[in-house]
């Protein structure tokens, strides 16, 4: 099973993924106690989840800067290579709005790793993703 962030893409358009991923993005900024309504759409769900985000993490962004992107990307565990290579496919995406993006489908990776290891399906189908 391939979990890296390209192949999350059509997880995006799945309500009951993005909701996951959701709590886990409250989870990752609980210390900021920021709040997020869930979205109702499956189509639209990871726009809605960023939009959401987005403004948050701009303003910590531009108050804490450079110490705090990089604290906060190694909590989430973004990678380095993962923002320049993001950055170098979407050159005229606002930064902010890059790491967001970058954050949610991180959220959402998480999510899906941690139900396929603890599904006992996947030992008897060898892919438990499907609910």
């Amino acid at each position: 099973m391939n979990f890296e962030l390209q192949n999350i893409e059509d997880y995006t358009k799945n309500l009951t993924w993005m909701l996951k991923a959701l709590v886990q993005v409250e989870k990752e900024f609980y210390a900021e106690d920021w709040h997020f309504t869930k979205p109702i759409r499956p189509e639209t769900a990871f726009i809605e989840i960023c939009e959401q985000l987005y403004p948050y993490l701009a303003n910590r962004i531009s108050e804490k800067g450079d110490s705090y992107t990089k604290h906060l990307l190694y909590t989430i565990d973004v990678s380095e290579s993962q923002v320049a290579k993001a950055a170098a496919l979407e050159l005229d995406l606002d930064f902010s709005l890059l790491l967001t993006k970058l954050i949610v489908r991180r959220c959402l990776q998480k999510v899906l790793i941690r139900n396929y290891y603890k599904s006992p399906e996947k030992f008897a189908l060898g892919n438990s993703l499907d609910e």
